[in-house]
């Protein structure tokens, strides 16, 4: 009787963990979240919004996060590197939080980044299922998810491979 609840609960297990196996590998999306954001400046953009046959970067990031912080600088380091590349920025938390991100980085003096809130909709987080930040993933010219860039403490790791 023992042996039988033994193994009656190692096949639950395996039948849960293949299940969330399963579900992890659904979430795979390919094409990038259909996001409605406030800018920093007060303006709404979308993800329709986005400029055609130009590569895209899209960080979903805390601006109470340190490990953001150092991120960004060292996105920022690259910007050269990165000019030719649209840059959206997403945080959930309230725009005045994410506003003064941009302000202590000059974001917004970028032409090619976009900051700002999706506030508690939560769309963007949802849909790559966001553990931690920054989460970062990257776009080709036809919008196809190029990769998702591993989380690494080490930020300066992080923005290299964008």
């Amino acid at each position: 009787m023992y042996m039988y609840k033994y193994l009656l609960s190692a096949l639950f297990c395996v039948v849960l963990c293949s299940m969330a196996f399963a579900q992890q590998t659904k979430t795979t999306k390919t094409t990038i979240a259909p996001f409605k954001i406030r800018l920093v400046n007060g303006e709404g953009f979308t993800y329709s919004q986005l400029a055609k046959n130009k590569p895209t970067i899209l960080v979903y990031f805390s601006p109470t996060c340190d490990h953001c912080k150092k991120f960004t600088e060292a996105m920022l380091k690259r910007k050269k590197e990165l000019a030719d590349r649209q840059i959206i920025m997403i945080s959930y938390l309230p725009l005045n939080e994410v506003k003064q991100f941009d302000d202590e980085f000059h974001l917004s003096s970028y032409p090619n980044i976009k900051v700002g809130s999706e506030g508690y909709t939560f769309i963007v987080q949802k849909y790559y299922n966001i553990q931690q930040f920054p989460f970062v993933a990257t776009y080709d010219k036809q919008g196809k998810l190029s990769k998702i860039v591993p989380y690494n403490k080490e930020s300066a790791q992080m923005a290299a491979q964008l």
